[in-house]
């Protein structure tokens, strides 16, 4: 072959490969335009509405359903909802940290009020398909975040057999605002998006090849901590039935992610002040970016809200009371969750000065479990601890007791060339959805370990067991004996993660 043939060979596989076709679903009456990718074969819906707009009046009012238009195209993602560069800042900090070039994660496109969306990757478009959905809720510290950034692209883990759905929820002041005045609102409208949208998906999957009574919820960060809610929300109960949490857990130790009415009703109040000074009927009329410039100004201090309804009191209480919904669960977090965050210059004293301050009674006998040769990776640990493995663990024993099954695990696989930042908060999400991005360093080891991961996953989604036939490491129930399993480049397993650090650092 010449090598002008041969260049066009490659041109014209390339060209066919990247094909994505116009797909028509007509559901009742309602005709979705989405598409077909043949080089994943894989049919892609786009940014399918579940609600209404929350525009104009519906700004700070809980979802409505989406009104059944006749046509509705699904080709093209639409806008994230409203945030500025928090997010991709933090991409780009974990890029510089791998030594790579920030420009490779670009900013979201458009941003908008008007974002209440779901994306759908699904093999199949027949109803007898009853495939397991996986819906994914993504972080971003209730800030900032969107569906479908490229690590959340579901081509890949829908290969697995799984239907795969990703949503965008109302964030920041937009998503968690309880103003006096809003007698009949919650404030929690993001995690009220959330559920409006495992609504839609119970009524409408089935078209897209999914299973309605066969739904994971799986989420990250703040994500993992919506989960949390949801698994003791009256108002979730029944809209799916396992779900996956990664690096949640915080919310139930951290003073600022969970706010009760009091601190809600001061935030609202002091928002208003900065933008339309006691008058808050104005405030519903702003421009969206003076909110979203008045939440930057006050160091974005708006997340769930004990409303006495969704959230009904503190989380730790609710775990504690042991009256849960029926849910299986997978649970976990990194090794290194806070290592990314640490200030690598840290000395013994600020060590001792960050323990005495949490825990004035236990200096001693916490500095005593620390391997204090490395004082930046002491600190990591013990920070790693206390916001996310601990509470995390709490969660599983608690969902055991309730008589779920448990799954709990540790990520601690360490990229190449990631010695500022080691196993990172987020560093699992690639190897969940096998979406790993240009900048990261991906060797065979990391494939491997990918496969491993969606493998447990998609089984856990598919049967509420993480093992099947083909898995190479058993992975068991977490139980008594507190089973957990080690993702890295060597899986294998082990009993009571961190248990006299956890005993020390978190008590109900």
């Amino acid at each position: 072959m010449s090598k002008i043939l041969l260049i066009s060979f490659f041109l014209s596989s390339w060209m066919i490969a990247a094909i994505e076709l116009d797909k028509q679903l007509t559901i009742g009456d309602v005709e979705y335009l989405g598409k077909y990718q043949t080089d994943s074969n894989t049919f892609i819906f786009r940014g399918i509405p579940y609600a209404e707009p929350p525009i104009n009046n519906l700004r700070w009012k809980s979802p409505i359903p989406a009104k059944k238009n006749l046509k509705i195209d699904a080709r093209q993602f639409k806008p994230a909802c409203m945030q500025d560069r928090y997010n991709t800042d933090w991409y780009h900090n974990v890029i510089k940290a791998f030594g790579s070039d920030p420009s490779l994660f670009d900013h979201v496109d458009s941003i908008s009020e008007d974002c209440l969306y779901l994306n759908i990757w699904t093999k199949s478009l027949e109803t007898s398909a009853r495939k397991p959905v996986m819906v994914w809720i993504h972080g971003g510290n209730d800030t900032a975040g969107w569906s479908y950034e490229p690590d959340y692209i579901g081509h890949n883990l829908s290969n697995k057999d799984v239907v795969v759905v990703s949503i965008g929820y109302r964030l920041n002041i937009f998503g968690f605002f309880r103003h006096p005045n809003m007698i009949k609102q919650t404030g929690n409208f993001g995690l009220e998006d959330q559920i409006l949208s495992l609504q839609w998906l119970k009524e409408n999957i089935e078209y897209f090849g999914g299973d309605p009574n066969n739904i994971t919820i799986f989420g990250e960060s703040a994500g993992g901590a919506h989960i949390s809610y949801h698994l003791v929300s009256p108002a979730s109960e029944g809209l799916f039935e396992k779900a996956i949490i990664q690096s949640g857990g915080y919310n139930l130790i951290s003073p600022y992610s969970l706010l009760d009415i009091h601190d809600a009703h001061s935030l609202a109040k002091e928002a208003t002040d900065i933008i339309s000074p006691n008058n808050f009927e104005a405030l519903r009329k702003i421009d969206s970016n003076k909110l979203l410039d008045a939440s930057k100004a006050m160091g974005y201090p708006f997340h769930p809200i004990i409303d006495g309804n969704l959230i009904q009191k503190e989380i730790l209480n609710i775990y504690s009371s042991e009256n849960l919904n029926k849910v299986d669960l997978i649970i976990g977090s990194n090794k290194n969750e806070e290592y990314l965050y640490i200030d690598k210059e840290l000395s013994i004293e600020d060590l001792i000065k960050q323990i005495t301050e949490s825990y004035p009674g236990k200096v001693e006998r916490i500095m005593s479990l620390l391997d204090l040769s490395d004082i930046p990776l002491a600190s990591d640990r013990l920070g790693t601890n206390q916001l996310t493995a601990c509470p995390s663990i709490f969660i599983a024993r608690q969902m055991t007791k309730s008589g779920n099954k448990v799954y709990q695990y540790l990520f601690s696989k360490q990229r190449v060339n990631s010695g500022m930042i080691l196993s990172y908060h987020g560093a699992e999400i690639p190897y969940v959805f096998g979406t790993h991005d240009l900048y990261l360093p991906t060797t065979n080891k990391d494939q491997k370990l990918t496969a491993s991961m969606m493998n447990y996953w998609t089984q856990f989604a598919k049967t509420g067991n993480p093992n099947s036939e083909d898995t190479d490491v058993f992975w068991g129930e977490f139980g008594d004996d507190e089973n957990y399993i080690i993702l890295d480049t060597t899986i294998k397993t082990d009993q009571k993660l961190e248990l006299e650090l956890c005993d020390l650092i978190f008590t109900n």
